[in-house]
């Protein structure tokens, strides 16, 4: 598919008046239909050929208040932006860093928002006030397919995505709700399959479920940050289903529930494009040994919102014994396949990771430039003549961590 197709809707205001008979006039035009009241004010943020995109139901009360008073870059997620990006850094989308804030903008190229229902939803009440949270999810999910707000919807502004996304991120993750949206999706991409109890997805993209952060279950939202109960067991679904480091006491990768091998593919669940796989070429030579911990953290690393493949890797998944990653400031990371039993991992030297490593209690080796090393680091300009160090994590979360410092220190020539 062209990188340049999308039907994701530019930043801005939208106009769409698909489930309205006759023409309308955006955050005016409103209609009950089918025991529904519902408001065209469609909207967008961010990028329209995004790598990672969040929807949000619909509307909640609070933003369709914000609509009128405040900038349009102001209404997502009002109220609760903050747990919002606590829920993306514990995907390993969103660095610790950075904040929802510094997405939601017409110059954003990485991250798309929105909402499964872009006009406002909302149930019509007695008093002629307008319900649009409590039970509003599990009446939307349980609405006709052909007829349902999220199949009109979805057919209008999901219906072709670009090459560039990778992850969409759904909140809410309601069962029948997760049903419905999935049977959608699989309308308008039908090789979509169940990953696991919270997401789906091909070998294009993952779309995974997480608590809705700013709805009204507080009881479910702190269960889900806490890990505990049900809504924990969703939490490190989402977070199994992207590779990413649970930080519970769970086995490491944990397997999909519910799933087979002809269900989904390792390369669909590694949330990459055909591109960007963990998937290695066999040939001649040495075979690459089994290592989940390997897996586990080279499919954090194609997730994460700040690395890339280096430009060096000419095949799927790197040269056959290395993948190697270039960071948005120009860093690189290396990580060395041939190991059955460790997961060495390549950087440059510097005092503030060997501190890092010293406190995650990670070991590693110095190399100045003088020592030898494995003969595929070579291939990497950012690597020769340089010290590094080898460091060998034995976690998802401690290789994400420490590529977390990489990235975030200064560009290289500093």
């Amino acid at each position: 598919m062209p990188d340049s197709v999308s039907s994701l809707p530019a930043h801005g205001r939208v106009a769409c008046s698909k489930c309205f008979n006759g023409p309308t006039v955006w955050n005016e035009t409103e209609m009950v239909a089918a025991g529904w009241h519902i408001v065209n004010n469609p909207m967008s943020w961010g990028a329209a050929k995004p790598q990672y995109l969040v929807l949000g139901v619909s509307k909640g009360t609070t933003q369709c208040e914000a609509i009128s008073p405040k900038p349009h870059n102001d209404v997502p997620f009002d109220g609760f932006r903050h747990a919002l990006a606590k829920a993306l850094q514990l995907l390993g989308l969103l660095q610790t860093s950075e904040t929802i804030e510094s997405k939601i903008s017409a110059s954003e190229m990485e991250w798309g928002f929105g909402s499964m229902v872009r006009c406002a939803l909302g149930i019509p009440k007695a008093d002629n006030a307008i319900e649009r949270s409590g039970t509003v999810v599990q009446r939307l999910a349980a609405m006709s397919g052909d007829q349902s707000w999220i199949t009109l919807c979805s057919s209008v502004f999901l219906r072709t995505l670009p090459a560039s996304l990778r992850v969409v991120v759904l909140l809410s993750n309601d069962d029948g709700y997760i049903d419905a949206c999935f049977a959608a999706i699989r309308r308008l991409r039908p090789s979509t399959r169940r990953i696991n109890d919270v997401a789906y997805g091909d070998e294009e993209i993952t779309w995974v479920h997480i608590v809705h952060v700013g709805g009204p279950g507080k009881n479910h939202i702190a269960s889900w940050f806490a890990g505990e109960g049900r809504q924990g067991s969703k939490r490190i679904a989402a977070q199994t289903a992207l590779g990413k480091s649970t930080g519970l006491p769970v086995a490491e990768p944990q397997l999909e529930r519910g799933t087979t091998p002809g269900d989904f593919s390792a390369k669909a669940s590694a949330v990459v494009k055909s591109s960007r796989t963990t998937s290695v070429r066999r040939g001649v030579g040495k075979p690459i040994p089994a290592n989940p911990v390997r897996d586990a953290i080279l499919q954090s690393m194609n997730a994460h919102a700040s690395f890339r493949p280096h430009p060096s890797e000419t095949i799927v998944g790197g040269t056959k014994y290395v993948s190697a990653f270039l960071g948005r400031n120009g860093r690189v990371i290396a990580f060395d396949k041939a190991v059955a039993t460790k997961q060495p991992m390549w950087f440059r030297d510097e005092p503030q990771l060997r501190a890092l490593m010293d406190k995650l209690r990670v070991s590693f080796d110095g190399y100045p430039p003088e020592k030898g090393r494995n003969s595929n680091l070579s291939k990497l300009a950012e690597f020769e003549g340089k010290a590094l160090l080898r460091a060998f994590p034995s976690t998802a979360a401690e290789a994400i961590e420490i590529a977390d410092a990489v990235v975030s220190g200064p560009p290289t020539g500093h």
